[in-house]
């Protein structure tokens, strides 16, 4: 039987879903209550512009809340029905989701841990491998969304190495792209990504990281070269509704690597310039299916402390109440 939580349990699973990671922590989502309903829709004032105008950053980051808000809610003992709306080119509504009670089990509770410790890690990684078995795991994880993951082997590393290159190089040339980029990473804001989280100047070498520098140090004192894998998370169709899914796939590998241990940094830069995303669906997936992000995983080392949380928004800011006369 469907229900509804009250207010003070809807604010606490909505604080968490918050916690979901976004495009430069841009954080552009906006939750309403309707009836008996919840609604998820994309706030177009926080649009990145010159990075990200088909909006397909802008989706995903809302798909990965709306995989925080389901999680949430069932560690709260809240089964979430999700009905996906996008269609054509439209990103205004994106999801409706209605609620059930339901008793949480032991992964329900563990995912739902795992929000809070989840982060953006963009240190290097240990010499550790990653086990064959826990990619596999990651695989069949996102098939639930409609999205394949794809591990890059040895041999196609380069590929993505030089698609990494390509699209940093290309965008450190755009004045309005680095304008955009500056307003959402020169710390001392509330929003955005604080310089804690950005790997300072002496650190960014081979991290391929297109941020300019902050605090975050990584010295390189541990034996052996890092052992990271690849992953491209991609889709059948290249459209909002697969934006969304994707996003709500990159959102479960990234809470199960969470679980395990495992750091993940997602990289968008070479799917919003054309001619890399080309590169990487042509010679990654075989045209056969749309990149949707590039996912680098790996065991941290072990001398690394743990990164301070990033800001996030308020829930006051992201949920209001609307009527059904206002649909």
């Amino acid at each position: 039987m469907s229900a509804f939580p009250n207010e003070t349990t809807l604010r606490a699973i909505l604080e968490l879903a918050c916690r979901a990671p976004s495009v430069h922590n841009t954080q552009p989502w906006a939750w309403a209550v309707r009836d008996t309903m919840l609604l998820l829709r994309a706030d177009p004032h926080r649009k990145l512009l010159h990075a990200d105008p088909n909006e397909r950053d802008l989706v995903m980051s809302c798909g990965a809340a709306l995989h925080e808000l389901v999680v949430a809610a069932a560690g709260m003992g809240w089964a979430c029905t999700v009905h996906r709306t996008p269609e054509g080119g439209r990103t205004d509504l994106l999801a409706v989701v209605t609620f059930a009670h339901r008793d949480p089990d032991v992964d329900d509770l563990s995912r739902l841990a795992a929000i809070e410790q989840r982060c953006t890690d963009r240190r290097q990684v240990s010499s550790w491998p990653v086990p064959r078995q826990r990619l596999e795991h990651l695989a069949d994880l996102v098939r639930e969304y409609g999205v394949v993951a794809t591990t890059v082997t040895d041999q196609l590393r380069p590929v993505v190495e030089a698609a990494l290159e390509t699209a940093r190089a290309h965008q450190s040339t755009d004045e309005a792209y680095l304008s955009e980029l500056y307003s959402w990473t020169r710390g001392g804001s509330e929003e955005g990504i604080p310089e804690s989280s950005l790997l300072s100047a002496e650190s960014t070498p081979g991290s391929h990281t297109r941020f300019p520098a902050g605090t975050l140090t990584d010295p390189r004192d541990e034996d052996g070269p890092p052992s990271e894998e690849w992953i491209v998370l991609a889709t059948a169709s290249d459209d909002p509704l697969s934006w969304l899914r994707a996003g709500e796939a990159l959102d479960a590998i990234w809470l199960s690597c969470t679980t395990s241990g495992l750091a993940l940094v997602p990289y968008t830069q070479p799917i919003e310039i054309g001619s890399t995303r080309r590169t990487l669906q042509h010679d990654l997936l075989g045209d056969n299916s749309c990149p949707q992000v590039l996912v680098r995983i790996g065991w941290p080392r072990r001398h690394h402390p743990p990164l301070p949380p990033t800001p996030r928004r308020a829930v006051d800011d992201v949920l209001h109440h609307e009527s059904t006369a206002s649909s």
